[in-house]
């Protein structure tokens, strides 16, 4: 259902209704193991957010996935439990490979399954890992025009060991929150904001997923340190468009010259995660030719024209095929993208903390101290940057995208060679 990774330090309700999640969880064992349930057993599970993103028959098709694994599951070791939201294994009876699933339910009574993630519990592994950058480089672009940067750190500076591609902007899809995070840190040094200022969720900012933020209350608060953790950790839009309109669109667009982006003048306007979607997909997908024609002033007029579009305006099951990755998103070069990943790395706690929550993948074998990350996916587009300190205290960045305008690729395949290229540096 998706590959975001899930961390205990992302907020979650707790309403006093812990039995709720097991009588969830024993659904969810039962089904995958062969129990019958009708369309309407799944209305009833499932919140109408949920059944919006993940159709009945989509579900059935993920069980009939999961059924060829094994015939009978068991709730297995809870590897993080609060109330109503949890990551756990379940394990198939008569053994084999274990499932990770992260689920949350609502606040409030019947508690219905309002986000479900099946993963493997052992994370996928590359058959044969590329032995060298080069190598590397190569099978990359056999998906798709190959941007990729290694460089070491030194004295803030980045000092490239291996570059493949043109150098240049290229898209980086979420991996452009990196600004808005530099937005929030900026607003924040300034005595502008703090960490732990309320953020409340208004349903006029909320957007489609990735992320949870779309499905909590209109007036529930977060602070403002547990928002950024949502944007960074789970890619959450909703959380990303609070912070924008939170920090304003023009301090964003400011932020990326402020941490190191060659051209400053890239990515102005500054979408947000719900417009951009509306220019890719659903009633406003009209303009997208029209965006690309126009100055800035056109283009803000066009956001002006995009901005009552709500996510139940947008069919995003139909979002499969690329969708102009090449021309419409946020746009940075890999050198840009390893300036702001160690521009906000250095600003130290809770920054880098932040960064660290969700590493992309697992570290190969323990190499890492530390694995700041920040990616970005839609079709035809996977953007992937690291930030990793090892052991001896040395530093390096790997920044890479993979684009394909004319379709879509094997996103679990590129990810994984990305990660390769990552763990290579563990080894210089």
């Amino acid at each position: 259902m998706g590959t975001t990774v899930a961390s205990s330090t992302v907020p979650g309700t707790t309403p006093s209704a812990p039995s709720a999640l097991d009588d969830r969880l024993a659904w969810l064992t039962g089904v995958l193991s062969g129990e019958d349930y009708s369309e309407a057993d799944y209305e009833s599970t499932f919140t109408a957010d949920f059944i919006a993103n993940v159709s009945y028959d989509d579900f059935q098709g993920v069980v009939d996935q999961v059924s060829d694994i094994g015939d009978r599951w068991t709730v297995g070791e809870f590897e993080d439990r609060q109330d109503l939201v949890a990551t756990v294994r379940l394990n198939p009876a008569q053994g084999g490979d274990a499932i990770r699933a992260n689920i949350s339910l609502e606040p409030t009574t019947p508690f219905r399954i309002q986000g479900l993630l099946l993963q493997p519990a052992t994370p996928p592994t590359l058959d044969d890992p590329p032995a060298d950058f080069t190598v590397a480089a190569e099978r990359l672009e056999g998906f798709g025009d190959t941007n990729l940067l290694v460089a070491e750190v030194a004295d803030g500076v980045c000092e490239p060991l291996f570059e493949h591609g043109h150098g240049g902007p290229s898209p980086v899809g979420s991996a452009a929150k990196l600004y808005v995070l530099g937005a929030v840190v900026d607003a924040v040094a300034a005595g502008e904001l703090s960490w732990s200022d309320d953020v409340t969720i208004s349903e006029d900012l909320k957007s489609v997923p990735s992320g949870v933020m779309q499905d909590e209350e209109p007036g529930t608060a977060f602070s403002l340190r547990e928002m950024a953790e949502v944007m960074i950790a789970l890619s959450d839009n909703t959380a990303t468009d609070h912070l924008i309109d939170l920090v304003g669109r023009e301090a964003v667009e400011a932020a990326q010259a402020a941490y190191g982006m060659d051209e400053g003048t890239l990515n102005i306007p500054f979408m947000n995660t719900m417009e951009f979607t509306a220019l890719k997909v659903g009633p406003a997908s009209g303009l997208a030719t029209q965006w690309l024609q126009v100055d800035e002033a056109g283009r803000r007029q066009i956001l002006e024209q995009v901005s009552d579009i709500v996510p139940a305006d947008i069919p995003l099951a139909e979002f499969v095929d690329p969708v102009m990755p090449d021309k419409i998103g946020w746009f940075a070069s890999p050198a840009d993208m390893c300036r702001a990943l160690v521009a906000l790395y250095e600003t130290g706690e809770p920054v880098d903390k932040i960064l660290t929550i969700n590493p992309g993948l697992p570290g190969e074998e323990n190499d890492f101290e530390a694995i700041a990350f920040k990616g970005g996916s839609e079709p035809g587009l996977v953007a992937m940057n690291w930030l990793v300190e090892r052991a001896d205290g040395r530093r390096f960045v790997v920044a890479g995208s993979v684009v394909n305008p004319d379709e879509a690729f094997d996103e679990l395949e590129v990810t994984l060679l990305f990660g390769a290229v990552r763990d290579l540096v563990g080894d210089l």
